[in-house]
């Protein structure tokens, strides 16, 4: 029966239909093995999506505090690694939103590789082929061909991604504190009767904390105070007024 069929099929026809491979999705085709790998390690999904958290949660601290010129991934300790995306509700967003992110990117990518191999086809088909022709068919076998690529493409879009919107919303936190929105505090040293006051402002801004620092900020004077935790003996928030009620920003907490 095969040899009827070849002695049907023409060569060059032969030739075109071993070399096409119809495109399949790169997404698709890894999930059985994603699967399998999950059904027999389960808690590799958990360590896996805390794992996104937390860098999530790191890449916040660093946009966070950048704006403010502290060196917050310097003062850290691996703790405060470990706990930075639970910290951030956001971050959780930014996990599930990459789900459909990487789905939509698939349906994409599967189209252009449709695209292209019904091109192929038609470069095969002609009988001779230009030196451009001859390029454009080797960069569609060279595309087509190596599916690692396109995984690897994926793993760049979903950090370009996460990074993009981490920063962004760094960003806007940081805009509305220097705007005012967020809680003020005073703060009390160690030995000392009266809170620490701002070079500028009546009260500090709370940014924040990690393991062993305290950041607090003076919205007037647009400079951040560094305080060792060792070192504050008291830190009192104070009530909001109410035109920031409901718009205030409520700044990461250790």
């Amino acid at each position: 029966m095969t040899d009827a069929l070849e002695s049907i099929v023409p060569s060059d026809k032969k030739t075109i239909a071993g070399q096409v491979e119809p495109p399949v999705s790169a997404l698709f085709e890894m999930l059985p093995h994603i699967l399998r790998t999950l059904r027999r390690e389960p808690a590799l999904a958990i360590t896996l999506t805390y794992l996104l958290v937390a860098m999530a949660g790191i890449f916040y601290d660093f946009s966070f505090y950048q704006r403010f010129d502290i060196p917050v991934l310097t003062l850290s300790q691996i703790g405060d690694f470990l706990v930075a995306g639970i910290q951030q509700p956001m971050a959780l967003v930014l996990v599930l939103s990459t789900f459909p992110l990487c789905w939509l990117f698939d349906r994409i990518n599967l189209r252009g590789r449709r695209r292209r191999a019904a091109e192929a086809i038609r470069l095969r088909a002609q009988p001779s082929l230009s030196p451009w022709q001859r390029g454009r068919l080797s960069m569609i076998e060279w595309m087509n061909g190596r599916r690692w690529y396109t995984q690897v493409v994926y793993v760049v879009v979903v950090v370009a991604y996460g990074w993009t919107f981490v920063g962004l919303y760094a960003n806007h936190r940081a805009e509305a504190v220097r705007r005012g929105e967020a809680g003020e505090v005073r703060v009390w040293m160690n030995g000392s009767a009266e809170p620490l006051a701002p070079a500028r402002s009546k009260n500090w801004i709370y940014l924040g904390a990690i393991a062993s620092y305290v950041f607090v900020y003076d919205r007037d004077g647009g400079q951040a105070a560094i305080l060792p935790v060792n070192g504050v003996a008291r830190i009192e928030p104070l009530p909001l007024p109410d035109s920031a009620k409901g718009n205030v920003v409520v700044a990461p907490i250790p």
